[in-house]
């Protein structure tokens, strides 16, 4: 891809780049052992293989609370209609009131996470989360419901971006596709089996049981963090070889630094140490995942990151009133029926992270970059926008070709067959672009994970509000078939951004960086200017 200022790349980047073909077998030798001493060093993470998977299990079981909090409670939503003696228009409120909780409480305590470590913004979820499910157990009125959700909201929502913060903290971007995989099946799981546990628990036990339920499982959870769950913050533990001190160190952490050795250069391990000494804790600002907001390649990601997300979220939040009237199904019945929806999005979780990395290393062979296991790459010179985009454009077809299905067949109530089928299509499409723009998103702050991926909770569930506000409205007005083709038109529209990002972003990235470099330089020489001042 062209650059506007050839000049601010280095030649041997061009060359891997194909700028100019004519390069000399021993220039091409060069270039390959320049890049391969890019990622010598210290490994990107001391975890083995064992305790990466252990870290990973442990998040995704984690990242349950979110979805858990959210889809456990659809299947009760026309009950707590009757007994609180309101619309469903009405009770779909709580469901966008707390969609807008969760997205601002990851801009604070995700934040928060990237400075002051992940365990201590883990517990604190849990803690919140499990006062608030106690709270809705015991309320009794629809004031209650509407703020004891939002509380509830704060609590979970920032565990799907710590979760994804972790992968970032100990995989690289050639292996990050799987883990952010596994990671976010737990994540996928939930609107799976969720409102199947809601179901079950409303119907049998009421529909308290359901908080009852939740408060216990993030009970279980805040256990297993407290006493298993070892610091991966890069800002606080490096690659891992820092000792984890206080309220970040747990029994696993002490366990890891017995049996390994210290395994980074003796500089480098001084140097991440005396930060780690110096760091102080610093309060959650919002403004740091507003700031990626400001960003021109990450915003338009994120925007049609979070649009895109809506569609599955509306579908959800319809499939309670729509199949009460067109099946005549009672609470567990419906709950049945977000199997199909979830099971797409594990199996998209499960299996196209692999196909991401593959298509990372494709793309590396064709410009010649050696990949190095356990090593950072460089990526300023790598296609990384197209490497990641090529799995998204499938999956944004798939995805609007479900909701169009979805739609028709509802209205015309075929076989309940036909709507099961188009949810499992939703939720696969869906989630295989969801999932890898957001791991492009990561690889574009590196530095920043939780941040970057509140950021992402901030614009998809602030999008899904207000979708989840219309979507019984539109499908009364127009009907389903109508409403659900009228929002897979704009999601045809939509694909055009992805195609964009994928010609434009490595200029968007090399433009963001220089400007970057630009004002760092322009800060040091203001710096050097005072020095000198204060000298005379």
């Amino acid at each position: 891809m062209e650059i506007s200022r050839e000049e601010s790349i280095p030649p041997s980047a061009q060359q891997l780049a194909g700028k100019e073909p004519e390069v000399k077998d021993a220039e091409k030798e060069q270039n390959h052992n320049a890049l391969q001493r890019q990622v010598s060093g210290p490994p990107y993470s001391i975890f083995g293989p064992g305790t990466k998977m252990w870290i990973i299990c442990l998040v995704s079981i984690s990242a349950l609370i979110s979805p858990l909090g959210a889809t456990t409670f659809y299947p009760a939503l026309n009950v707590l209609s009757d007994v609180l003696h309101i619309s469903p228009t009405l009770i779909n409120v709580s469901v966008s009131t707390y969609m807008i909780a969760q997205a601002i409480a990851p801009a604070l305590i995700a934040g928060m996470s990237d400075t002051s470590g992940r365990r201590l913004s883990f517990i604190a979820c849990f803690v919140i989360f499990i006062i608030a499910n106690i709270g809705l157990a015991l309320q009794t009125n629809y004031v209650a419901l509407l703020l004891l959700r939002c509380l509830q909201a704060f609590g979970c929502s920032a565990a799907i971006a710590l979760s994804i913060a972790v992968v970032a903290d100990i995989a690289t971007s050639a292996e990050r596709g799987k883990y952010m995989g596994y990671a976010t099946s737990g994540i996928l799981f939930g609107p799976a089996f969720g409102p199947m546990i809601g179901g079950v628990l409303a119907q049998y036990l009421g529909w308290r049981s359901i908080f009852w339920f939740l408060a216990i499982f993030a009970g279980v959870l805040f256990v297993l963090f407290v006493f298993l769950f070892p610091e991966t913050c890069r800002a606080v533990v490096g690659n891992g070889s820092i000792p984890a001190k206080g309220v970040n160190r747990s029994v696993l952490s002490y366990l890891l630094e017995r049996k390994h050795p210290i395994q980074n250069e003796p500089n480098e391990l001084e140097q991440v140490a005396r930060a780690s000494r110096t760091r102080k804790f610093t309060f959650p600002n919002p403004l740091s995942t507003l700031r990626i907001l400001g960003e021109k390649e990450s915003c338009i990601v994120l925007l049609y990151n979070g649009l895109f997300f809506t569609g599955m979220m509306i579908t959800s939040v319809a499939i309670p009133d729509l199949f009460e009237q067109a099946y005549d199904l009672d609470e567990l019945k419906i709950g049945l029926c977000y199997i199909a929806m979830g099971t797409g999005c594990l199996i998209s979780a499960l299996t196209m992270g692999h196909l991401v990395d593959w298509n990372f290393r494709r793309h590396a062979a064709l410009i010649n970059m050696p990949l190095t296991k356990g090593r950072q790459q460089d990526l300023r010179n790598y296609p990384l926008e197209q490497a990641r985009l090529e799995v998204v454009a499938p999956g944004h077809v798939i995805g609007t070709l479900g909701l169009v299905a979805f739609g028709w067949t509802v209205k015309f109530r075929t076989h309940i067959a036909g709507p099961e089928i188009a949810l499992f299509i939703i939720g696969f499409g869906v989630s295989t672009a969801f999932n890898t723009s957001n791991t492009l998103l990561i690889d574009l702050h590196r530095g920043q994970p939780a941040t970057a991926t509140a950021a992402v909770n901030f614009v998809r569930c602030l999008m899904s509000a207000g979708g989840c506000a219309a979507i019984i409205p539109m499908c009364q007005t127009m009907n389903p078939g109508w409403a659900f083709t009228f929002i897979a038109l704009v999601y045809s529209v939509l694909i055009i951004v992805v195609f964009w990002i994928m010609k434009s972003g490595m200029e968007w990235r090399h433009e963001a960086e220089r400007k970057k470099s630009e004002k760092a330089e322009r800060k040091r020489a203001e710096q050097r200017l005072k020095d000198i001042e204060s000298a005379s």
